[in-house]
């Protein structure tokens, strides 16, 4: 089932697609259609990539600003058998 949408782009934009329809002897819509899996792709590959690089930013915040340990206490000799 198809859904109507009505969206604003750029005069220019609406040239460049309305060319590449015409290349390819497609329809407006239908040069949407096939391109929306497309960019929902590269969009999806952007997000994991954006989200692996907030991971390592934080790794590098914690390497950089450690938090000292307690030190010589009762806790390390329980915890770690000192």
């Amino acid at each position: 089932m198809l859904v109507r949408k009505q969206i604003l782009i750029e005069e220019a934009q609406d040239r460049q697609l309305q060319q590449i329809a015409y290349d390819y002897s497609l329809s407006f819509s239908e040069l949407i259609r096939q391109g929306v899996p497309l960019i929902a792709k590269k969009m999806k590959n952007k997000k994991k990539k954006n989200e692996i690089e907030r991971q390592y930013e934080a790794m590098d915040r914690w390497i950089a600003n450690p938090v000292k340990g307690p030190g010589d206490s009762e806790y390390d000799k329980y915890a770690y058998d000192l």
